[in-house]
């Protein structure tokens, strides 16, 4: 008898955790194919598929320091890492949202996948890099895990590589009644 509860429990949990990953890839490719619609958009170019790098750049969010914040040090690389004062600074949170939504963000540094899974109805346009297009620098893009605020927003960095050339954004993203999301805020990572 106890066997069998543990299988059903295990069952169960095993069912739960599949749900939780297939909402949020779902999610991950809702939010990306806001990002490469509001790119194409902005561009003169009108492709029609994207290559795509499918492992996603691990983003953290981190609290800085007080010299950090007084600018009497440098906080570490944001290549990598985003202080979660600036993202509260990106999305202009009130007062009494800033404490819950620190609180949510920081909460975030291990996020569900690794790399990006890709749902056809959702992306159809999407291709992903081979390692050699990587390593060559073919023209490609690649992006971050996302982070979510407590309100239906969230922020997610991508980076477009055409041979020597790259540069990097920063995506405030909020979630639309129907679902999908919209771009609010855009901002500049890096430029090589």
């Amino acid at each position: 008898m106890k066997r069998i509860y543990l299988i059903w429990i295990s069952l169960l949990f095993i069912v739960s955790c599949s749900k939780s990953n297939t909402k949020e890839k779902a999610e991950l490719n809702k939010i990306v194919n806001a990002v490469l619609k509001y790119e194409s958009n902005r561009s003169t170019s009108k492709e029609n598929i994207y290559l795509v790098n499918p492992e996603l750049l691990q983003l953290k969010v981190y609290s800085p320091s007080k010299k950090e914040i007084l600018g009497e040090e440098p906080g570490p690389p944001p290549f990598f890492n985003k202080s979660v004062v600036h993202l509260l600074d990106l999305k202009n949170n009130k007062s009494e949202e800033r404490k819950s939504d620190s609180l949510h963000l920081l909460q975030q540094n291990q996020y569900i996948f690794d790399s990006l899974k890709v749902d056809r109805k959702i992306n159809p346009n999407i291709k992903f890099a081979t390692k050699k297009d990587i390593s060559n620098r073919i023209k490609f893009c690649e992006f971050s895990n996302p982070v979510y605020f407590k309100d239906g927003y969230a922020y997610i960095e991508s980076r477009y590589f055409d041979s020597a050339f790259g540069i990097g954004f920063g995506y405030l993203l909020e979630k639309q009644k129907e679902g999908n999301w919209m771009v609010k805020k855009v901002i500049n990572t890096f430029i090589t």
